[in-house]
């Protein structure tokens, strides 16, 4: 999948690796499925507030990406945002503090 040629479709990848991430710490707490996005957000906001924001960039951008117009998605987002922010911020900063909750569980 190449930013060059599919940059909204490379924003809603992104998001959906999160989604398997937030749902990989809900099973490690024994807190089970979420119903839909909503309740994946609640449960972000709710226990693990500190990677909220991240999540919700992440949820807006997807959303975006793939139900908005393209002439929208690039107001907001240039392929540098999605190279910088996107990937290597907020996916990044997801995956680095679920590694460490899932770490500090299974101690």
């Amino acid at each position: 999948l190449s930013l060059d040629d599919f940059p909204d479709w490379v924003v809603t990848v992104t998001f959906y690796t999160v989604v398997h991430v937030i749902e990989r710490l809900r099973a490690a707490a024994g807190d089970g499925d979420s119903a839909d996005h909503e309740s994946r957000t609640q449960y972000v906001q709710q226990l693990h507030p500190a990677i909220h924001t991240a999540y919700s960039v992440l949820r807006n951008a997807s959303h975006l990406a793939r139900y908005g117009s393209n002439a929208d998605f690039f107001r907001h987002f240039q392929r540098e945002d999605i190279a910088d922010r996107i990937v290597a911020t907020f996916l990044v900063a997801i995956e680095e503090y679920a590694a460490t909750q899932l770490e500090n569980r299974s101690r």
